[in-house]
């Protein structure tokens, strides 16, 4: 939101405490809006109060850097900071317990086996029989594997389209679609979703609610929606996953 001059004045130019104090609260909300973009794609374990921890340091940086004469709105320049906080946490997290980190190894050395002996990607059943877990675990070492990846490779995790979220594990195959395609498939695998599905995926990736907007919009607990989420974005990896021979 945009502040009066005058009390961006007084804090940088009189370091008056107060004022600072009336900015860093005027400005919570966008510390509270990047971790409900950000959470409802990690693990439930991962708490909202401690990356709104770290968002508020980021937000505290962003505020002791800000040049409020150069026309720049302070939620513009503060809120890639705030997310940069928060994905700099997440990095330092282990996110992956030793027995999770075992069993990728398995699935890993098993989907390479089978690649072998029969020249092909195995299913999710296939490689979940194989590595002797349930494929619902499958799915979810997965999913927690692929988030840790980006967020220690990239500090534009926000930017992660659904397309991206969804493929990752046909990233190959997806570059040889053109945007025009990739949309078109995109579209036909979510019209095949239920309608709760449909309607988290549209609030989220389309309208950019938060999490916690989503549930209030919907009646349901953050939780729940949370569980809806990674739903569709399970059954649209398996979607695509089975959609392999369009792609070549």
């Amino acid at each position: 939101m945009a502040l009066d001059k005058s009390l961006w004045k007084n804090y940088k130019v009189n370091d008056n405490q107060q004022a600072r104090e009336e900015i860093i609260l005027k400005h919570l909300g966008l510390v509270r809006y990047a971790v409900g973009r950000i959470i409802i794609m990690l693990p439930d374990h991962i708490e909202a109060e401690d990356l709104e921890s770290y968002g508020i340091i980021g937000l505290i940086e962003a505020l002791e850097k800000f040049d409020y004469q150069r026309g720049v709105e302070f939620s513009t320049f503060a809120l890639p900071r705030i997310k940069g906080e928060i994905y700099d946490y997440l990095r330092s997290k282990d996110w992956l317990p030793d027995n999770m980190r075992r069993e990728l190894k398995q699935v890993k050395e098993e989907r390479e086996n089978f690649k072998a002996e029969t020249g092909r990607e195995p299913g999710q059943s296939e490689l979940a029989k194989r590595a002797g877990i349930k494929e619902d675990r499958l799915n979810t070492i997965e999913r927690h594997s692929q988030l840790a990846n980006w967020i220690s490779l990239s500090h534009e995790f926000e930017g992660v389209e659904l397309m991206e979220l969804i493929a990752a594990d046909l990233d190959q195959a997806v570059d040889k679609l053109t945007d025009e395609e990739a949309v078109s498939l995109l579209t036909k695998k979510i019209d095949m979703l239920s309608e709760n599905e449909k309607l988290v995926l549209t609030l989220y990736y389309y309208e950019e609610l938060t999490q916690v907007e989503i549930a209030e919009v919907m009646e349901l607990s953050a939780a729940r929606v949370s569980q809806i989420h990674s739903q569709a974005i399970r059954r649209l990896r398996g979607m695509l996953s089975r959609s392999k021979e369009y792609f070549f």
